[in-house]
């Protein structure tokens, strides 16, 4: 009986494509994870701006009057809300 002290298969691939294959796998890895951390933040930026835009202009906060206007509601407008009593 004989035996074959041949390599059971040939270098198929060279230390700098193997150095390529490295880099390119990591690159690859890095891209991929920076995308699955950025895409939500991006995802919540674009809601936000939608949410700005279309949102009704009646439930945005409005600008103070100018001017002071005394009497008996004050220098800051009419009285309501906690604390702002019942007498008139």
């Amino acid at each position: 009986m004989s035996v074959q002290a041949s390599p059971s298969r040939p270098a198929a691939k060279s230390i700098g494509a193997a150095f390529v294959d490295i880099v390119l796998t990591l690159v690859i890895l890095v891209v991929v994870l920076l995308s699955f951390l950025i895409a939500p933040l991006l995802a919540l930026a674009v809601a936000y701006l939608v949410y700005a835009v279309l949102r009704p202009r009646g439930k945005r906060k409005a600008a103070p009057a100018a001017g002071g206007g005394g009497g008996p509601a004050g220098p800051a407008g009419p009285a309501h809300g906690f604390g702002a009593g019942t007498a008139t």
